[in-house]
């Protein structure tokens, strides 16, 4: 019997010691994510402003931090036009209802050409055609929870910052290849700030874009969304226009 009362309270004392692994996302972290993705998806149209900034790194001179503004506009579940001017693009995109045109403002060159139907499908099939990761696509989708939790690792809730001149909530997750962080706006469950580090390219480079206007009910002018050749603009194939692959931020 002392034998058995011994063993009990050993046996008891040891599992009083075993913690449960942490889940691989936090709970909150997940759910200030699927708020976020709530929010968007419901929004029938939106705008947004941003400015982004990525790491270069040559093969020889220091590295680099590049700047670009972005703006898009988009009206679910068709329609879309994004500009970016900057120091590595000078580019505006249509779509409109299954036609992407692609307008190079310095070349005055332009390419238009069938997609699929939805800005959904036509993200991923200018992904698996061409290579192409859109900056800021991730936020673009119907889903937004689904497309950035693929592969995820790990997630953790960090607390309240400051990003784009709001209090936000700070969420940290990890992927295999690479980090990546969002800052959600605490009172319009917006994102405010993206930060991804690729882990396994050459400096691990960095990519950050912070979002500082967003508008949930915009109202649109006429024609936004249709496509005029500029004067002089001359018709090329897609791949010119894109010239060099795009890298995947």
């Amino acid at each position: 019997m002392k034998l058995a009362i011994v063993f009990w309270i050993w046996t008891a004392a040891l599992g009083a010691g075993v913690q449960e692994p942490a889940p691989p996302v936090d709970a909150e972290a997940n759910r200030l994510l699927q708020e976020m993705s709530d929010t968007l998806s419901k929004a029938p149209r939106f705008a947004l402003e941003a400015e982004e900034t990525f790491d270069e790194i040559p093969d020889v001179g220091p590295r680099r931090e590049l700047v670009n503004v972005r703006s898009v506009v988009m009206e679910r579940p068709n329609r879309a036009v994004a500009d970016v001017v900057g120091e590595t693009r000078n580019r505006t995109v249509w779509f409109d209802r299954g036609r992407l045109t692609v307008l190079d403002k310095e070349q005055n060159a332009y390419a238009s050409l069938e997609a699929p139907p939805t800005v959904d499908a036509m993200l991923d099939w200018v992904a698996e055609e061409y290579g192409i990761e859109v900056p800021l696509s991730d936020l673009l989708f119907s889903d937004v929870y689904s497309v950035l939790m693929e592969g995820v690792i790990r997630g953790e809730y960090l607390g309240f910052q400051k990003a784009a001149g709001a209090s936000c909530h700070h969420l940290a997750f990890e992927q295999e290849t690479i980090d990546w962080q969002i800052w959600i706006d605490a009172e319009s469950r917006l994102p405010r700030k993206l930060a991804i580090a690729y882990k396994t390219e050459p400096g691990e480079p960095r990519y950050e874009v912070v979002i500082h206007k967003w508008n949930l009910s915009p109202s649109f002018p006429e024609g936004l969304f249709d496509f005029e050749p500029p004067e002089g603009a001359e018709k090329i194939e897609l791949a010119r226009v894109l010239g060099e692959k795009e890298e995947s931020r």
